[in-house]
């Protein structure tokens, strides 16, 4: 089988190009095999004018084969050949002696080509069509218009090879055809095949992807954390020295710009592949939008602008939802608003619109074209092809804000003209929540224990981060005795050698990582050891890293960057129990 599939490709391959695809081959071979018989039959039919007939019909036929190799329709040509065939067979069947006559038996394969080629309604309608003419000639026979039929020897062989060549097509036509589905289904199974090694590909390309985006988060996040870590514990000493003050500010400012940029690359991963959760909370709602708004503060002290923040009385003191991504989401407008505005003003309204609350941004700036306006949501899109070099960005600001703006429950959206500004909003279901009995500030500040001698261990490879919380937990323990470890493998080494009240450690270290150090104190045989506290500090975002840092028996997880009062109050809880802090 596979040797005459072989000869049966080699052989459609010197086909004319366009009977070389789909059916077209079937189509070929078929009509080549009817021109064939008809010229059989043109010498041996015993009938007068036979020889003429056939052979005019296997010239129509050979015609009609130029033609659609040349454009014409082939379901019309295949349509004129049956056509032509009933008419020529009704009239061969007339003249040698009507239902009697073997060339009957050639109606049965007129329906054959429209139904294998065409289609099932295409081989309905002839065969319907042949039921009616051997109707009609059965009726002429009985009504004796039909000349009887003939006898003799001279009508034994044309009839013998009417009815071998007719057994012959009504199996070699399936044949054909069958060949023709094995040679689509396999081509089918071929696509299948090259579409399933594509979807691998695309999963593997998307898993490398995450992997990448991970390991560059965590690569830029490491240094961060010791920048933002100092930054804070500097901002602390420099209290009542003005232009220190301001030095540091404008570096906090920068950094968190760049965390920003960090985030929104991150950001996006967890949104594209669904990984990224809402995190409500009850929180100040004036106090966050000011927060948002003074970000910038800095940078529009150089620019002339007219930067405002209006609130509408009416707001509620206290509602919840994330407030990191209402934050995200504004800061993004701001930023956006401030950028493309040069003069005139940008100004952040805070509304309240019974129910819900609505943040908008209006500047005065070069606003967005017309035919851009339906690309601004989209990925890696911005205003105009040079925006990018001109003003900066990376076109994920809008498209994680509009992302954002669902998960929350909302919706985002905007006006602009063209050289007179633009106005972004942002629609939030909020309404007034309960007053928390103590907020996050009140126990940031407060630390029950700052006098205990408490013993820490910190474990990470990187030693301007171990020299960050050291300076830390000093500043907020005076009397504390702090452990440096270089990996999971050495964390356990000092466990083994001396009691530690609390355990800092990283993810992501050589040797042994944080994942297999944490699990091993956990199974641990000294019930001293196995029951340390341990937080884990990584700057590795990913979510399920994070899953199996969890499962391996933390205590609790924080990301770095870290604010320095968010670790000691998260360590505070670990290290002191619940009456003892009350």
């Amino acid at each position: 089988m596979p040797t005459m599939g072989a000869a049966l490709a080699r052989l459609v391959t010197l086909l004319p190009t366009r009977y070389q695809q789909g059916k077209m081959p079937y189509v070929f071979f078929f009509v080549v095999v009817v021109i064939s018989v008809l010229l059989t039959y043109a010498v041996v039919s015993p009938y007068p004018y036979a020889h003429v007939m056939f052979s005019s019909f296997a010239l129509c036929l050979l015609v009609l084969l130029i033609l659609v190799n040349q454009g014409f329709s082939l379901n019309r040509g295949i349509h004129l050949g049956t056509g032509l065939g009933a008419l020529i067979l009704f009239y061969a069947v007339w003249a040698s002696g009507g239902v009697y006559s073997p060339r009957l038996a050639w109606m049965l394969i007129l329906p054959l080509t429209p139904f294998y080629v065409i289609g099932r309604s295409a081989g309905l309608f002839w065969m319907l069509l042949v039921l009616v003419l051997q109707g009609v000639m059965v009726l002429s026979n009985h009504l004796g218009w039909v000349q009887s039929f003939e006898t003799g020897m001279a009508h034994v062989h044309s009839s013998l090879l009417t009815y071998t060549l007719v057994t012959c097509v009504l199996i070699v036509v399936p044949l054909m055809y069958d060949h023709m589905y094995r040679q689509a289904l396999e081509e089918s199974r071929k696509h299948q095949r090259e579409l399933e090694a594509r979807r691998e590909e695309l999963e593997h390309t998307s898993a490398m992807r995450e992997h990448f985006i991970a390991t560059v988060s965590h690569e830029l996040r490491t240094p961060m954390n010791a920048i933002l870590g100092f930054n804070a514990l500097l901002l602390a000493q420099v209290q009542g020295k003005p232009e220190a003050l301001k030095v540091l500010n404008h570096t906090r400012q920068s950094a968190d710009h760049l965390m920003t940029v960090i985030n929104d690359v991150l950001d996006y991963s967890q949104l594209q592949s669904g990984q990224l959760v809402i995190q409500p909370e009850t929180f100040e709602l004036r106090h966050t939008a000011q927060h948002a708004f003074e970000l910038f503060k800095p940078r529009v002290e150089s620019m002339d602008l007219d930067y405002r923040l209006v609130l509408d009385p009416a707001l509620p003191v206290w509602v919840h939802t994330d407030r990191h991504r209402l934050m995200q989401v504004l800061v993004n407008l701001l930023g956006n608003a401030l950028k493309f505005t040069h003069q005139g003003s940008v100004v952040l309204h805070v509304r309240w619109t019974d129910p819900g609350v609505e943040f908008s941004v209006q500047d005065t700036g070069i606003g967005i074209a017309k035919e851009r306006q339906e690309q601004i949501f989209k990925r890696f899109a911005q205003a105009e092809n040079d925006t990018q070099t001109v003003y900066g960005g990376n076109g994920l600001g809008l498209a994680i804000s509009q992302k954002l703006a669902h998960l929350l429950g909302g919706a985002i959206g905007f006006e602009s003209e063209p050289g007179q500004g633009s106005r972004f909003w942002l629609q939030l279901p909020l309404t007034a929540a309960s007053t928390p009995l103590k907020s996050a500030e009140q126990h940031l500040h407060l630390l029950h224990s700052a006098d205990r001698a408490w013993t820490f261990l910190v474990a990470d490879d990187h030693p301007v981060n171990r020299l960050l919380l050291k300076q830390v937990l000093q500043n907020a323990w005076p009397h504390s005795l702090v452990l440096e470890a270089v990996d999971g493998q050495k964390a356990l080494d000092v466990l083994r050698e001396q009691p530690v009240d609390l355990v800092f450690m990283d993810m992501v270290m050589p040797i042994m990582d944080g994942i297999d150090a944490t699990r091993l104190i956990r199974q641990d045989a000294t019930g001293r050891i196995q029951q340390v506290p341990v937080l884990g500090l990584t700057a590795n975002v990913n979510p399920l890293d994070l899953e199996r840092f969890k499962s391996a028996g933390l205590s609790g997880v924080m990301l770095k960057p870290f604010e320095p009062a968010d670790l000691c109050h998260r360590a505070e809880t670990l290290l002191l129990p619940m009456g003892d802090a009350a």
